[in-house]
């Protein structure tokens, strides 16, 4: 980290003002690449040269415009937590890599079945990547108060989660 003193759990307490976009982005992704997946991110961050970009909404929420731009959408005034943030920049530049590699949606006169299979498949392959990159993050120590699986619970990925940890387990 640029500055080691600067912890992207501060950032995220009440009645703290927010730092820059910028600033959010370069801590989360030094936080990815501190674990093996989450580095392959930062590489493809680089390599592609995506542009991240956070902006105000509602509710938590991710959104691949254009395969080389994406955008992190949350509350400002209830910004969530950072675990949740670093979370959801990974499942979105997974979405990226996909786009990346070929895998698009169907154009929209394709059949509904070939959406449903399309966006299934690409959510699956999300989660799951997602739940690799918490549970790589989740063993490293100095990681811990970010309580990455936790979070991902909270996400409403439990199920995968336990799916992906008793998979790793009989491997």
């Amino acid at each position: 980290m640029n500055n080691p003193d600067i912890n992207l759990n501060d950032f995220f307490k009440p009645g703290r003002p927010l730092p820059s976009d910028s600033l959010m982005i370069e801590k989360a992704l030094e936080i990815l690449e501190a674990c093996p997946h989450g580095q392959q991110l930062v590489n493809f961050v680089a390599k592609k040269s995506i542009t991240i970009k956070i902006t105000a909404a509602p509710q938590p929420v991710t959104y691949l415009p254009e395969k080389k731009l994406v955008y992190i959408g949350f509350n400002r005034n209830n910004p969530g937590t950072p675990s949740r943030f670093i979370l959801m920049l990974a499942g979105v530049l997974r979405e990226a890599q996909q786009e990346a590699a070929g895998i698009k949606h169907p154009p929209l006169h394709a059949p509904l079945s070939e959406h449903t299979e399309v966006s299934m498949a690409k959510h699956e392959d999300r989660v799951w990547y997602i739940c690799t990159v918490a549970c790589e993050l989740a063993t490293l120590e100095m990681f811990t108060e970010y309580k990455f699986l936790d979070e991902l619970r909270q996400m409403g990925h439990n199920e995968a989660l336990e799916l992906y940890m008793k998979q790793e387990r009989e491997n």
